[in-house]
């Protein structure tokens, strides 16, 4: 075989994997709890986080409400990811494998805003969210709106009925949600999605799709989108979101899209060692968007 070129290896490996990405998609199945925001910094700041004023009768002059200004911010993270491969390695194959591994990291890069997004769901009892109380709580509040609560620490179970039972609570409290003037903070149509572990899928798959349960017509088929997924940390507990427009539960903020990187032969390591290397990074961050559209149920 002849020599390895390293920079028309380079060139090559580079276009395979831009090419995998571009023609991958992003995780589709959690995007609809995301809102993406582009970055043009190191950080922004997400004052804006919570609700417009509700219309009014204009009698004379308008009613100047301001909206409340949350400090919550979200820093831009560096991520990468690298692969080594011996130069005898790309001399033997021919480069099938070399490619198939640059194709792999093309997979991971499109589908990390999902890692994201459950490392995220995940630290939800402990990570801040706008309101400065963590994303799952039972203490936010808000001007006018009291003491409200997206966390129910004592879910009755996971059968099928218990789930029910607890879906039908967290419907009704998303639902009574007030803003921090008192009104209700969203009165339309939900676009429910369940989160729910492997070890709850079959019972939620019978809730959600099931048209007889115990003899009696289900009226809840149909009802929410059912995700699952082995990332979720504890096997019992499960969420509810509402995907509905405007803002969404969790913010993905770009501020670069990924980037191919060699070193090969002119590298110390290539030329003492004989290894390649290839990698990826990008800068981005993951938070936070309005707890009002999530619901956290627990179960011991």
């Amino acid at each position: 075989m002849a020599l390895v070129n390293p920079v028309t290896l380079e060139k090559g490996l580079r276009a395979d994997f831009m090419k995998a990405y571009n023609n991958g998609e992003d995780p589709q199945d959690v995007i609809p709890m995301i809102l993406k925001t582009s970055s043009s910094s190191n950080s922004e700041k997400y004052g804006w986080l919570g609700q417009a004023p509700q219309m009014v009768e204009w009698k004379d002059e308008r009613r100047l409400k301001g909206l409340r200004d949350f400090s919550y911010t979200l820093e831009n993270k560096d991520y990468e990811s690298t692969i080594e491969v011996a130069r005898n390695t790309i001399e033997d194959d021919q480069m099938g494998s070399t490619r198939v591994r640059i194709q792999d990291l093309a997979r991971i890069a499109r589908a990390h805003p999902r890692k994201l997004f459950f490392d995220a769901l995940n630290a939800g009892e402990t990570e801040l969210a706008y309101d400065g109380q963590a994303f799952f709580s039972a203490s936010h509040s808000e001007g006018d709106s009291g003491t409200q609560s997206n966390l129910n620490s004592s879910g009755s179970g996971t059968t099928v009925a218990q789930i029910k039972t607890d879906l039908d609570a967290a419907i009704a409290v998303m639902r009574n949600y007030l803003d921090d003037r008192g009104e209700i903070f969203y009165d339309g149509e939900r676009d429910w999605y369940i989160l729910a572990p492997p070890a709850l899928e079959g019972n939620m798959r019978e809730l959600l799709n099931a048209s007889i349960i115990s003899n009696t017509t289900n009226t809840y088929k149909g009802i929410a989108k059912l995700i699952t997924s082995g990332r979720l940390t504890d096997a019992n507990d499960w969420y509810l979101f509402d995907a509905s427009a405007g803002v969404k539960p969790f913010i993905w903020q770009e501020r670069r899209g990924p980037m191919f990187a060699s070193q090969e032969a002119n590298s110390s390591n290539g030329f003492m060692r004989k290894n390649y290397y290839y990698g990826i990074d990008v800068r981005r961050a993951f938070g936070y968007g309005l707890w009002q559209k999530a619901y956290k149920i627990k179960n011991s």
